[in-house]
């Protein structure tokens, strides 16, 4: 019997290679010799876009809100961007681009790495098998909650609007695996991978009436994620306000209704009284219907924001028993200050925690005005931003549905006009919402990729928020996790896997809630949240919906405030950090945030280690994520981590530690959770800083003696796209130590952008356990007299024990002057 999957036909013609089997028509192209094409159709009549969904499953998850502010598919963002071809020659049945050679085996096409059966179409969609030799370890498909192996998983490429574990927040039709190839899938129709049979390889299959793959070849993993960049677009590199904390609110809807303390979801503002929050009924709300705990107000209908056990108690009750008033919410405090958004900013600052942009409506019914007129509102939004940006606190808004009003010549009250929100108001953020992009697909990526299209018109880098991504979200948008409860261990433990899948799916832009958006009423689980993403680039406080107000521990007092407050200063010293890391990260494809195993690959991280991190390669990060070993003062343990091969230094106290261990009962105080830092770690830092406004010129750098090292500390404007256009500025870092000596060196600076100061002072900290018994230090050869001193940090927000010298070194020309310094022990 004839195979009916060989190839016959088999031609050269155009820079690639076309053949046909079953009755079927396919060819094969390059994009360069890395990045390969296989494309297969019933007909020659080859689309010229992915296939789209037709009406796709709408998955809500018992959420009436999922996709009432828009639906259906179109294809108008792609998913590839690359445009280049590169020719592909035949010679017999050897195909090749530049050094890759792929041979055509009857039914199927080989590489020393990987076999790609021929596709198969189905009567819905189509299927293929892609086989490795070995046992590799795979990676990708998106934002998988809580998961980072695929091995042994049948994984949904599909739109679940499912935000807790396991479920699919992002999801993209793209693996990766550590046998050097990649697969992306240039569809935008669900899809069903399976990892389960590693013997049998990957089966795939997606709706859909075309095939239309990327093979991705590369000898590491970050060549593999770049490769996937190469084809889909850059990652974006974020605004500096996005790297402070955020906080997101609805300030223009609910009424607050004075109740005695013991009231459930009773709060305490500044006038020394009581309060519980209520909202209007609304359609838009989604809050009609029965509502337990509902009061009339002046004859209006309002429902608690959270019910709670339902006990209240009004101070100013009238004959029937409802509340005499009820004061609304403003973004300015017309009514009254302390509920309105300028209030949040100012406690924010009171309390010493640092914030970077806010966020002061959620849609649902509540707009930025009261006025009843767009032109109006929109003054109103205008004199908040003011007050912000004032303050050094950029403004930005959520989305329920469209960006633009119906008519653009007469916008009504109510609707959102992105334009003017950005030209007039100052808008400078975007956060979609699961009304608006709920149905995922091509209307999530149509959407982020409308509104970055709109910053960047205005050269401003886009900071977009976004659940229910695709393939080509990271051009525009940070991937958020979606809602989850706060107060529950598992939530605060699966975040720590969704980012990693996150990063190795070629986003490197992550983020989520600090404790959740619900619940909150343990200050110790949302002290543990914070302090872990107080070492990733982006934190949000997500308010209005829990039972206590989710504002980084300042609802709890102390210990937990000094806390929260301690974390919030020591992430923004790490802004220097972060942004070298993003920069990396688009220029190499390797993630922020990192597994164990990206510096350290063996077939045991390969697979498990999902509850540890690695910020850059310079620190590794181990939760708190459960209640093990919990005593009374907050104070937990570490059940279990492991430790890499090398040298370690523990974060807080500076105890050198031997790798490739597992540590076991690890004990952390309330205060500290487990860091250890590599050695021959370099990391730039720059003073704490309340907002982007405050933060200072000066360089800070510490470094962890040991094997020979270097990193390019990358800075840019921070604001504008003038980066990809090559301005930014580099410095490059080396340091290398013996036992008697340490040399480090902060070369010139060069590349340019615009507002960068000509003259910076730095600070070096070096982590050594006794003074050193000279230090000498260089500006271009000459040498240069600083002041010196052994012993703690200076102006450590954390007050770790771990001492060094502290090394001052005064203004100089950082594009003139070269630094060295030599330290003898």
């Amino acid at each position: 019997m004839e195979n009916p999957n060989a190839m016959t036909h088999v031609a050269a013609a155009a820079g690639m290679v076309t053949f046909q089997y079953h009755d079927w028509f396919a060819r094969l192209s390059a994009v360069n010799a890395h990045l390969w094409r296989l494309q297969v159709s019933r007909t020659q009549d080859w689309p010229k876009t992915p296939d789209i969904p037709v009406d796709p499953k709408l998955a809500n998850q018992h959420d009436a809100t999922v996709a009432t502010g828009g639906r259906g598919q179109h294809y108008a963002a792609p998913i590839i961007t690359a445009t280049d071809q590169a020719a592909v020659t035949r010679t017999g049945n050897q195909v090749s681009c530049g050094p890759t050679t792929i041979t055509l085996a009857t039914d199927r096409l080989t590489l020393p790495n990987v076999t790609l059966r021929l596709p198969q179409l189905t009567a819905t969609g189509w299927t293929m098998r892609v086989i490795s030799p070995d046992s590799p370890a795979y990676f990708g498909g998106g934002t998988q909650n809580g998961r980072v192996s695929l091995n042994g998983l049948l994984v949904q490429i599909a739109n679940e609007n499912r935000w807790t574990q396991d479920g699919v927040s992002s999801p993209v039709p793209f693996y990766w695996s550590t046998t050097g190839y990649g697969l992306l899938a240039n569809t935008f129709t669900p899809g069903e991978y399976d990892f389960s049979n590693p013997a049998s390889g990957v089966m795939l299959s997606h709706d859909g009436e075309n095939v239309d793959v990327y093979l991705l070849l590369g000898d590491t993993p970050a060549s593999l994620l770049h490769g996937y960049h190469e084809l889909t677009g850059l990652p974006n590199l974020n605004p500096t306000f996005s790297y402070y904390p955020a906080h997101f609110n609805a300030y223009n809807r609910d009424y607050w209704v004075p109740v005695t303390p013991a009231s459930a979801g009773a709060i305490r503002f500044e006038d020394g009284r009581w309060y519980k929050e209520y909202q209007p009924l609304n359609p838009q709300t989604f809050n009609l219907g029965y509502r337990p705990g509902a009061i009339t107000v002046a004859g209006q209908s309002l429902v608690p924001n959270v019910y709670g056990n339902g006990n209240v108690t009004f101070t100013e009750p009238d004959a029937a028993g409802m509340p005499r008033r009820a004061l609304r919410e403003t973004l300015n405090g017309e009514h009254d200050r302390q509920f309105s958004a300028r209030a949040v900013i100012d406690r924010y600052a009171k309390a010493g925690l640092p914030l970077g942009w806010l966020i002061p409506n959620d849609g649902y019914g509540a707009g930025y005005g009261q006025t009843g007129t767009f032109a109006g509102d929109l003054a109103n939004l205008s004199s908040f931003a003011d007050y912000a940006r004032s303050r050094g606190v950029t403004t930005g808004l959520w989305t329920q549905a469209a960006l633009a009003p119906k008519d653009a010549q007469a916008p009504q009250a109510g609707e959102r006009d992105l334009a003017a929100e950005l030209d007039q108001a100052g808008v400078r953020a975007l956060k979609t919402d699961v009304a608006w992009v709920g149905e995922g697909y091509t209307f999530g990526l149509n959407a982020t990729t409308a509104a970055g299209t709109a910053m960047r018109q205005r050269n401003l880098r886009p900071m977009i928020v976004t659940v229910d991504g695709w393939a080509g979200t990271q051009r525009d948008a940070t991937v958020w996790s979606g809602d989850q409860a706060g107060s529950d261990w598992q939530n605060l433990a699966m975040h720590i896997g969704t980012y990693l899948s996150t990063g190795l799916s070629g986003n490197p832009n992550v983020a989520s809630d600090v404790d959740g958006i619900y619940g909150g009423d343990d200050p110790v689980i949302q002290t543990r949240d914070l302090q872990w993403k107080a070492f990733t680039p982006y934190l949000f406080a997500m308010d209005g919906w829990g039972s206590q107000p989710k504002t980084m521990g300042l609802a709890a007092g102390d210990p937990y405030l000094s806390i929260n407050r301690a974390f919030l200063q020591y992430h923004t010293m790490l802004l220097p950090y972060f942004e070298t890391l993003a920069w990396a990260a688009r220029t190499t494809g390797a993630p922020i945030l990192r597994p164990t195993f990206w510096e350290f690959p063996s077939s045991y991280a390969y697979r498990h280690l999902n509850d540890q991190l690695l910020l850059g390669s310079a620190l590794l990060l181990a939760p708190i994520q459960s209640d093990y070993g919990l005593t009374a003062s907050g104070a937990g343990r570490r059940a279990h981590l492991y430790l890499p091969a090398g040298e370690w230094r523990d974060f807080w106290t500076g105890e050198p530690m031997a790798g490739e261990r597992t540590l076991s009962d690890v004990p952390a105080p309330l205060g500290q959770f487990p860091i250890y830092v590599r050695a021959g770690s370099l990391i730039p830092l720059t003073p704490a800083s309340q907002n982007p406004a405050a933060r200072q010129a000066v360089r800070l750098l510490d470094y962890y003696p040991g094997p020979a090292s270097t990193l390019t500390v990358t800075a840019s404007d921070g604001e504008s796209l003038a980066y990809t256009t090559g301005a930014i500025s580099q410095t490059h870092l080396t340091a290398a130590s013996t036992p008697r000596t340490i040399t480090l060196t902060i070369a010139a600076t060069t590349g340019h952008y615009a507002g960068e100061p000509a003259a910076q002072p730095t600070t070096m900290f070096v982590a050594l356990a006794t003074a050193p018994t000279a230090v000498s230090v260089t500006a271009n050869d000459e040498q240069l007299p600083v002041t010196t001193a052994f012993g703690l940090r200076e102006h450590d927000p954390l007050a770790r024990s771990e001492t060094g010298v502290s090394i001052h070194i005064p203004a100089l020309p950082t594009h003139t002057t070269t630094i060295r310094v030599a330290i003898t022990r």
